[in-house]
């Protein structure tokens, strides 16, 4: 649940020009993101776990072509 002053907050920024809009959305991220290389080591890590279960056969890769079909039909998309 949204508190109230946050909900104020949402409306001052939609009355801002879009410039300023998009200029305080990457401050706001920039402040609360993971830094690249504890990102990128966090994937990596991800990465190698994957490829390990793909390679012991406890997965199984989709065509990616399967995939968005699969997609497309679940939501409509076009």
């Amino acid at each position: 649940m949204m508190h109230t002053h946050i909900k104020e907050l949402f409306e001052q920024v939609r009355n801002l020009p879009i410039e300023e809009q998009i200029e305080l959305a990457d401050l706001i991220y920039s402040g609360t993101a993971i830094p690249t290389d504890e990102w990128e080591a966090a994937w990596q890590v991800e990465c190698e776990r994957r490829w390990a279960e793909y390679e012991r056969g406890e997965v199984v890769a989709i065509d990616t072509e399967e995939v968005f079909s699969s997609l497309k039909q679940k939501y409509g998309w076009q």
